[in-house]
């Protein structure tokens, strides 16, 4: 079983964990590829690792759809901040948002 999911972000929400990637859905596919074959489940930690200055407070959280792969903790060079909540993981792949 894998214990930490690391994804990486242009854009991170620290009250949310809500995120930005770059656009093309790869780290929602390896997600939710390893949702589906059981190695990781909504309890593993998922962590990015961003410069401070990604670390934003406008991403809308309500915004995210249900493939979204929010985080868990964010590192950043000068602090690491645990998200206090977060929205729901993804169970698997959706096709039809990726």
């Amino acid at each position: 079983k894998v214990d930490l999911v690391v994804v990486g972000s242009t854009a991170v929400c620290p009250r949310t964990g809500a995120r930005v990637g770059k656009g093309e859905g790869f780290a929602e596919l390896e997600y939710g590829m390893l949702r589906m074959m059981g190695a990781i489940d909504e309890k593993t930690l998922v962590v990015t690792s961003v410069n401070d200055v990604q670390v934003v407070d406008d991403i809308p959280a309500d915004e995210l759809l249900k493939h979204d792969v929010p985080v868990d903790v964010i590192c950043t060079p000068t602090r690491i901040i645990r998200v206090p909540s977060s929205k729901p993981k993804p169970t698997g792949i959706y096709w039809d948002l990726l």
